[in-house]
């Protein structure tokens, strides 16, 4: 057969391919999608379903890697070239295929993304530390079990913290269904193979979610990134112990993190750190874990980490801290449900002011509105909360645009704050959503 009709045929292949999958339903700023089946044909249908979506990722990309690292879109390119792209090619075939087929599924509606600039977008979190000395303050935390619950179930709730435009493109919950793994649903981004705001659910009983460990003093080595063990484990581990192994095993020392899971079959919890060097499991049947940028681990926090913020009241850190501990271990404990999560994960208490405001201090953290953060677009950015049953349907309840509800104006914004006009161009408007089950 001659190249030219080889040429023909597979272009003639992916003019009928059938598109594996489905956008379920757009609600309250969430769009939920369906992709099942082999890698590539997942991928594709994930890039032909969201190729709008992908769309404004090719502009944001360039503008965050501006806005957090201080460095050129080709720098930050040919980094992720030299120290990620063959990794994820040679140790993750099934994810280098699923990212083929969003290239081709984003392309096939006219999105021209390529391969490598779709490795570099899924790079991002694990190339934070690489740039920036002492790592991020993303996400408040907390998972629930046992006597701490009001039924006796696992509870458990995450806010995202970022900058407000990462977060508007957080809004899809996926659920993918693998030819081979388990079935999960992840709240995640257009582009994306894993979460980035890393909240899932899996069929077989297994949640997590995450808050990243602040103030490292290390720079990451480059072995297996984050996002790709972070997604064979919600594919394929089965136990809280497949957790702990998947995420240790090639650690790239990259986004370290507070790693909280349960097990909604025997009410397990279980909180995993990982450093650089240093890891912390602690397991539990009853009582509370929680995160907020500072690691649990004494001596992680102590000889991995700069982080003197653990116990100051009048830190974001610390303040948090202060604050989950309180509500999670005095005034609710016991009585943890989903309409307390609900509460707990929009508070809005200072432990600096002592007083119920908004701030970048609270659990529900508002830099925008405090010169602490130089009134910087940034804070909580959605809400999410889940108990054992609805784990057991893959459904979870999500508050889009930030768990307590905010609204928020770009120009309005601007207007105020005339130093952060670079934002105007890129940032959408929040609007007040409420709660919905996704």
């Amino acid at each position: 057969m001659s190249s030219s009709n080889k040429k023909t045929k597979k272009n003639k292949t992916v003019k009928n391919k059938k598109i594996q999958g489905d956008i379920d339903f757009e609600k309250s700023g969430w769009k939920h999608i369906t992709v099942y089946g082999e890698p590539y044909d997942r991928g594709y249908a994930h890039g032909n379903l969201l190729s709008e979506d992908l769309k404004r990722v090719l502009t944001v990309l360039p503008f965050m890697v501006d806005e957090h690292f201080k460095i050129s879109f080709k720098k930050y390119m040919d980094d992720c070239n030299k120290h990620i792209y063959n990794i994820v090619k040679k140790k993750c075939p099934e994810i280098y295929s699923e990212l083929r087929g969003i290239v081709a599924g984003a392309r096939k509606k006219g999105v021209n993304v390529t391969l490598r600039f779709l490795i570099a977008w899924n790079s991002f979190l694990s190339l934070y530390s690489f740039y920036k000395d002492g790592g991020s303050e993303r996400c408040s935390a907390f998972i629930a079990t046992g006597e701490a619950t009001e039924k006796g179930d696992i509870v458990m709730a995450h806010n995202t913290h970022s900058d407000f435009l990462t977060g508007q493109l957080l809004n899809i919950v996926m659920t993918i269904k693998p030819a081979n793994g388990n079935i999960f649903k992840m709240q995640t981004s257009a582009g994306f193979v894993a979460s980035s705001s890393d909240w899932f659910l899996c069929e077989n009983g297994i949640v997590g979610c995450e808050t990243t460990i602040a103030h490292i003093n290390f720079k990451p080595k480059f072995g297996l990134p984050y996002f790709c063990r972070i997604r064979k484990l919600m594919q394929y581990a089965n136990n809280l112990d497949d957790c702990i192994d998947i995420m240790s095993k090639d650690s790239a020392g990259d986004y370290s993190c507070s790693w909280l899971y349960g097990n909604t079959n025997d009410g397990e919890i279980m909180v995993h750190e990982i450093g650089k060097n240093i890891q912390n499991v602690k397991r539990m049947n009853n009582g509370v874990i929680y995160g907020m940028n500072s690691a649990l681990s004494f001596e992680i926090r102590n000889l991995e980490t700069t982080d003197t913020d653990h116990s100051n009241l009048s830190t974001s850190l610390g303040s948090r801290s202060h604050r989950l501990d309180y509500l999670l271990n005095q005034k609710h404990y016991g009585k943890i449900n989903l309409s307390i999560a609900k509460e707990i994960i929009a508070d809005h208490y200072d432990t600096k002011e002592n007083r119920i405001h908004k701030s970048a201090r609270g659990i529900c953290k508002h830099s925008e509105i405090d010169d602490m953060y130089n009134f910087t677009p940034y804070g909580a950015t959605d809400g999410k909360v889940v108990n054992s049953d609805l784990a057991k349907t893959l459904n979870f309840h999500g508050r889009f645009g930030s768990s307590c509800g905010r609204a928020f104006s770009i120009t309005s914004y601007v207007k105020k704050h005339p130093e952060h006009k670079k934002w105007l161009p890129v940032l959408d408007d929040y609007k007040p959503y409420g709660w919905v089950k996704l």
